[in-house]
């Protein structure tokens, strides 16, 4: 499933931020009119692209866009219980194979204290 991030003019000087996961779509925030912004994300960013500050040329009102966006989608993928970020989608499978090693070991411990008893 691919994941978007793209902005929207919404009124007068101000940018609406949303994330699409497949045909779903979720606010972010809203921020300031900029035309560099309008022009990078205006068309919608795959997230590695939104999130990439090497794309950004330097340009100080995407980067600040770019550091405001972790923060909000670390809120949607709470919100709505997703993985959105790479980060999040590692931390998961972390906390499985620890649960599984732990298992592992406690199984060892429970055959052990059986050959105790």
């Amino acid at each position: 499933m691919k994941t978007i991030i793209y902005c929207k003019p919404t009124s007068k000087g101000i940018h609406s931020f949303y994330v699409a996961i497949g045909n779903e779509r979720f606010f972010l925030f809203e921020q300031a009119y900029r035309k560099g912004v309008e022009q990078y994300y205006g068309n919608g960013k795959l997230i590695d692209d939104a999130l990439n500050f090497s794309k950004a040329h330097n340009d100080y009102a995407i980067t600040r866009t770019m550091t405001k966006l972790p923060m909000y989608l670390q809120y949607v993928e709470m919100e709505y219980g997703m993985k959105i970020l790479k980060k999040t989608r590692r931390l998961n499978r972390n906390s499985k194979a620890q649960c599984r090693v732990s298992g592992r070991y406690l199984q060892m411990l429970n055959n052990e204290n059986a050959d105790l008893y």
